[in-house]
């Protein structure tokens, strides 16, 4: 194996461990650790390092292996869309089902019958006293329409900023085609991929690593894992709906208002923003 591809594949792999160990710490730190976790030398450590290992997998996997791919061929290039099954689509959202899984029960198997409450109030899946879940879906949901028009009006205007500045001839004219196949697929898959973005993500970034590893670092990594979308616009779209979402979890107390915020950007991204953008140049998505 040529030496520079196997830098290409040990520095994410490396710095997903790193940052594996980082959130253990951290974790640790905040004292959120699993009871079966145990101490750092004892009991559990077994357990711990298991847990480590998975998450320091999925993190290289879904965050930071995109870094190996700077200065080679688009991968989307290489994709046969027409041939793409939309399985395809919830496979890393799988991924990290499997991992939250499997680390939640390597932490609180076998701890008592107030696991399950414990492990949902630390996911932010937890309302606080006097608050529905229902209530909250529907206030994620306003505020979905309210980010949705924000952070379109902010790329645009960057969008011309840049464009005045520097000629927009040199700005992006084309969406990606992973972005442009998915807003063609049936709206029934459109939709489920809205809404498995809007719960696994928001569980993930949100309700799993921002209470370990804080606010910054947590939307650091959630647009790291978007960097496939090879477009500063799309990855400045990307920030500014992290922070919103994050922020919305903060003040409400729990998930629920960002999952739907987010599920509602997705939808009308894929069910009309898409498919018209791409009517509008003149080919089908």
């Amino acid at each position: 194996m040529p030496a520079v591809t196997l830098v290409r594949i040990m520095l994410p792999l490396v710095a997903g461990v790193a940052c594996a160990w980082w959130i253990d710490r951290s974790t640790a730190v905040r004292g959120l650790t699993p009871p079966g976790f145990g101490s750092a030398t004892g009991e559990g450590l077994e357990r711990r390092l298991a847990a480590m290992a998975l998450l320091g997998l999925v993190l290289w996997i879904g965050v930071f292996a995109a870094f190996g791919q700077i200065g080679l061929p688009s991968a989307m290039d290489q994709i046969d869309f027409e041939s793409l099954s939309p399985l395809r689509l919830f496979q890393m959202h799988a991924i990290l089902v499997a991992m939250l899984a499997a680390w939640l029960m390597l932490g609180y198997w076998r701890c008592g019958h107030g696991a399950g409450t414990v492990i949902m109030t630390q996911l932010g899946l937890r309302t606080r006293t006097g608050q529905s879940i229902p209530t909250e879906v529907g206030m994620g949901l306003g505020a979905g329409v309210v980010l949705w028009a924000g952070v379109l009006a902010v790329v645009l205007l960057t969008a011309l900023v840049v464009g005045a500045a520097g000629g927009f001839e040199n700005l992006p004219n084309e969406a990606p085609q992973m972005v442009l196949w998915m807003g063609g697929l049936p709206v029934v898959v459109r939709l489920m991929v809205s809404l498995s973005a809007g719960v696994v993500e928001e569980i993930f970034f949100r309700g799993f690593l921002m209470p370990r590893v804080g606010f910054g670092l947590s939307n650091v990594l959630f647009v790291l894992g978007h960097m496939s979308y090879e477009q500063p616009f799309m990855l400045l779209g990307v920030a500014l709906l992290s922070i919103a979402f994050s922020l919305l979890t903060l003040w409400r107390g729990n998930i629920w208002p960002a999952i739907a915020a987010h599920f509602l950007f997705d939808a009308i991204q894929l069910l009309v923003i898409v498919p018209s953008a791409a009517e509008a140049v003149g080919g089908a998505p």
